[in-house]
């Protein structure tokens, strides 16, 4: 009986790391896509464009990943703001106090911190879809307070993103 049970658990035994592997793994959801920035306030002491500019963007939502909720905004220029908050960034009236980096030829940390409040956050096609590992395109509203390490300056970002990498579905 031992050889039987050995040849058994020789078999089986790869298809069980396997399968534990594939379980253990957690779901990755990268939406990529872009947007742009509108309905500046306070931004034109700092010599901020007060027209719309355009961004390409990447999120990375902690209700998904289980990480931080990242968005990060890259410019035609050739600057990038990150944005990083540890929670959910679900529709709310709550303003969220975030980290962030910014480059504009140097890196450094954004001061003072940024805080952001989603205003709307879609799966499309259908409003009103759950959040979950299965969405392939979302649509970000966010209002971003502190932008770009401007004390005072208020910006919206409007954003189309879809799950580049989706291998769920």
């Amino acid at each position: 009986m031992k050889p039987f049970l050995r040849r058994l658990t020789a078999r089986l035994a790869p298809l069980v790391a396997v399968a534990l592997m594939g379980v253990s793994a957690p779901a990755h959801a990268e939406f990529m896509g872009g947007g742009y920035l509108t309905d500046y306030a306070g931004c034109d002491q700092y010599g901020w464009p007060v027209n719309v500019e355009m961004v390409r963007a990447r999120y990375s939502a902690r209700e998904i990943d289980g990480g931080p909720s990242q968005i990060v905004l890259t410019f035609a220029v050739g600057g990038v703001n990150t944005f990083v908050y540890y929670g959910d960034l679900s529709p709310s009236r709550a303003w969220r106090q975030a980290s962030g980096q910014v480059i504009w030829g140097t890196s450094g940390a954004i001061r003072p911190a940024p805080r952001l409040r989603v205003l709307e956050r879609e799966s499309i096609p259908f409003a009103g879809a759950s959040f979950d590992a299965h969405v392939e395109n979302i649509r970000l509203r966010l209002r971003i307070r502190h932008f770009n390490g401007m004390r005072g300056c208020t910006v919206t970002a409007v954003l189309m993103l879809n799950d580049w990498n989706n291998e769920i579905n």
